[in-house]
């Protein structure tokens, strides 16, 4: 602790004890516990408190109150438990006296104790302190174990919920301190503390009241996320007869939790023997949980590293049944099912599926756990025909195109018909089904329901996007096919699809507008190189409508507009044949002067700022070269952008001049650039002259020097570090000596250099080239690891110290006259 802060802690401490006037802020608690933690760092609890007795005249004032405050008690305490986890900190508190009546029968039979955050902070304070045996001993000796025990039952979630962690880290501290004592890997003599959990757990665990099973699975779960692979085969024998009891009864209690212990367990490598008990009891789990509990449960065990393959296939089989009866409800798939064993009860699942509200959710829970296993490799030895031929029943229910083939079936008609969050989640799964092997059938039949959603007028736009989505998956997939029938019928479906991207555009809903144009866009970039693309592009007359949805009333979609004018342009200037069809109203120049008036006219940012990304991937693909002035065009780009009021535009400007500035060093062949691997290096004066000249005729380095002195940090650090790579390149500053750091300039000077050249080139200007070694002046007297540094800690680093910490406390408690501080 430095000398100010030493001196500031005992006012701090003496107006924190002020009944006058009591602290109610409890982030200044929170600050000083966190200033405390550092501290403990790099001194020991002991010397800390030796040297700072002021800390100890707290801890006394607080107990020997008769009523002490509630929130400077909870800090005591928790401060108190914090220097005791240290073993030194331990025995001086004892010594003290303060341990034992912080912790002991003083607190948790005063009348504070019913203030919840007075528990919650005994309870972290234990949490904090026992680390180490003597704190065991403690917890043994002054009988808190039964009072840890019962708050498990405690009204308040939060204390409950502390108290399951402060038991089961209780217990796992004694356990493996006893296993580090024994030579042999068992624990032949359980110690009387974890005995005392163990034996009140499985109690819980037995004794039919919900809440009390609950927190008992919860504290097991805890237990087996901390503890090792032998600790976990031993626990497991102790408590496997109470779980296996759990599962045998007719409503199976806290199923949710249950679920987790299980998985939790299972991923221990001492239960990698199929014949595990642990396994038959999961199996067990998986027919007696309902439908929505075993499928939660069954998605875990997909996801398990090492299963046995029994197991596997029995999880996989009752995750897919809800789709099982899908398939057999509807008279169009004409197929009996996909499951040869139905492992889950047929009745409770029909059962499910008997009602709107469960049946839904089912549907959807299954859906999206198929949509999660999708990238996994996990339905491998599933009949990928029969899973996608679900998925897609589910979605022409939504829309009435399946009947029913049974009561069943109709009646998953009227409960699926216009469903929302099923359509949801059967588009997110029907695109992840694009990962798995297909077929010419299954890719007509998905076209065919996609097309279907994106011709319906009443599809939801979300619902919409997702079906836009989906399509886009399944083209990309027939892209890289080896079957060209694939593609063949890609292109049939997008010649249906372009008519009615048409007519999306023009929708009132600006939703449905955005993502037609995110579509077209993402779209372009995966596809473009296909002919058969190009054509069908090229005649279906959507390149007017961008152009007209760029004067669009809702800003969203004036950038979505922007962005897909931007891949247009890139891929009539990629082939040049589309150039010479004239297939887009009007010519590229005018294209680029739109996007040029957008940037420096539209009010809202989002179409800004897609604009300069546009021009930043014109810049890296090479496009920029085919417009007549591609200088001017760049020196306007951040002419605009610099004086652009938001921070995003100017960041994206930034990464227009990094491109424009690399691709300048690598024609003049410097080192270090991304595109000269392999080249001789030219580091020549005359290089560097040419680099810096040809940087300064677009005005790029006027740009990057107003941007480091811009007021928002993103765009100044950005900035600096491009300045910083820069200077490096150029190797400047290296023989320039006579500027030492004290004489470094910082922003200021740099706001004043550049004001003076706009004074003197308004003045002087004649079209004439300018001298560009001002700005290598201008890298040789500027600090920038200084300012970087500076810019990196942001803008709250001066507020954040231990002493301004310390000054605002004692300003803000110490209100009396004599004691005024001025924390500023």
């Amino acid at each position: 602790m430095d000398a100010e802060c030493s001196q500031l802690l005992p006012h701090v401490c003496g107006v924190l004890v002020d009944n006058r006037q009591l602290m109610t802020d409890s982030s200044c608690f929170e600050k000083l516990l966190d200033w405390f933690t550092q501290m403990l760092n790099t001194v020991s609890a002991e010397q800390l408190l030796e040297e700072n007795q002021c800390i100890l005249m707290l801890f006394q004032h607080v107990l020997n109150a008769g009523d002490p405050d509630p929130n400077l008690l909870s800090f005591s305490m928790r401060l108190v438990g914090m220097l005791a986890g240290h073993e030194t900190g331990f025995k001086y508190l004892m010594m003290k006296n303060i341990v034992q009546r912080m912790f002991g029968k003083y607190i948790y039979t005063n009348e504070l104790w019913r203030d919840a955050s007075v528990r919650r902070a005994w309870i972290q304070g234990l949490l904090s302190m026992v680390q180490h045996k003597q704190a065991v001993f403690f917890l043994s000796e002054s009988a808190i174990i039964e009072v840890m025990l019962n708050l498990q039952m405690d009204s308040s979630l939060f204390v409950a919920s502390a108290s399951n962690q402060l038991v089961a880290h209780t217990f796992l501290v004694c356990l493996k301190m006893e296993q580090e004592n024994s030579e042999s890997k068992e624990i032949p003599n359980w110690p009387e503390s974890a005995q005392t959990i163990l034996t009140f757990l499985e109690k819980s665990l037995m004794s039919g009241i919900s809440f009390s099973v609950t927190q008992a699975i919860k504290v097991l779960t805890l237990f087996y996320k901390g503890c090792t692979d032998t600790l976990a085969a031993i626990l497991w024998s102790r408590i496997v007869v109470a779980v296996n009891s759990l599962l045998d009864q007719k409503t199976v209690q806290s199923a949710k939790h249950l679920e987790e212990l299980l998985l939790c367990v299972a991923r221990f490598p001492a239960f990698s023997d199929p014949e595990s008990d642990l396994w038959t009891l999961i199996k067990h789990a998986l027919k007696n949980l309902n439908p929505l509990q075993s499928g939660s449960l069954a998605l875990g065990i997909l996801k398990l590293e090492h299963c046995p393959q029994s197991v596997n296939l029995q999880a996989m089989c009752v995750l897919l049944h809800p789709l099982d009866c899908v398939l057999k409800a509807s008279v169009s798939c004409g197929q009996p099912g996909m499951l040869d064993e139905l492992v889950s009860d047929p009745a409770e699942v029909d059962n499910f599926l008997s009602t709107k509200a469960s049946c839904v959710t089912l549907l959807c829970q299954c859906l999206c756990h198929l949509h999660q296993l999708c990238h996994m490799g996990s339905l491998i030895k599933i009949p990928h025909e029969s899973v996608l031929n679900c998925v897609v029943t589910v979605l022409q229910f939504c829309i009435g195109q399946a009947a029913g083939a049974s009561s069943a079936g109709s009646s998953l008609c009227r409960f699926l018909i216009g469903c929302l969050r099923v359509q949801r989640s059967a588009m997110d799964t029907l695109g992840s089904l694009a990962l798995w092997p297909l077929t010419q059938d299954s890719l007509l039949k998905i076209y065919n329901v996609l097309l279907a959603y994106l011709e319906n007028p009443e599809s939801d736009p979300t619902v919409l996007k997702k079906s836009l989505q989906a399509s886009l998956k399944w083209l990309q997939v027939s892209l890289v096919s080896t079957d060209s029938e694939h593609w063949h019928c890609s292109c049939r479906f997008l010649q249906d699809v372009f008519p009615v991207l048409k007519k999306r555009m023009c929708s009132p809903s600006w939703e449905i507008r955005d993502s037609t144009l995110e579509f077209l866009a993402l779209l372009i970039d995966s596809v473009n190189e296909k002919g058969l693309f190009q054509k069908v592009f090229r005649t279906s007359g959507v390149s007017q409508l961008v152009l007209e949805l760029l004067k669009d009333p809702e800003s969203y979609v004036r950038a979505s507009a922007v962005s897909c004018l931007g891949k247009i342009v890139a891929i009539t200037l990629l082939y040049p044949t589309l150039c010479e069809e004239n297939w887009l109203p009007i010519n590229t120049e005018d294209i680029a002067s739109h996007l040029l008036d957008i940037l420096s006219q539209d009010t809202e940012s989002f179409p800004r700022r897609a604009a300069v990304k546009v021009f930043t991937d014109w810049l890296k693909q090479g496009h920029m070269q085919h417009f007549k002035d591609p200088k001017q065009m760049l020196s306007k780009i951040l002419e605009v952008t610099c004086n652009d009021l938001d921070w995003e535009v100017k960041v994206n400007a930034l990464d227009l001049a990094d491109v424009f500035l690399d691709q300048t060093l690598a024609i003049c062949n410097f080192s270090g650039c991304p595109y000269t691997v392999g080249l001789h290096c030219n580091n020549s004066s005359y290089a560097v002259t040419e680099a810096i000249q040809k940087c300064d005729e677009v005005g790029l380095f006027q740009f990057l020097l107003s941007s480091l002195c811009d007021c928002d940090r993103p765009v100044a650090l950005k900035s600096c570090d491009m300045l910083c790579a820069l200077k490096e390149k150029l190797r400047v500053g290296e023989s320039a000596t006579e500027y030492v750091p004290s004489e470094l300039h910082d922003t200021d000077w740099i706001e004043s250099i550049l004001k003076e050249r706009c004074v003197k080139d308004h003045k002087s200007y004649n079209g004439v080239a300018q001298d560009a070694n001002w700005f290598t002046d201008i890298l040789k007297k500027v600090d920038l690891v200084g300012l970087k540094t500076s810019l990196s800690k942001g803008s709250g680093h001066m507020h954040e110290t231990p002493q301004s910490l310390l000054y605002d406390i004692k300003a803000t408690l110490w209100s009396l006259e004599e004691h005024d501080a001025d924390c500023y």
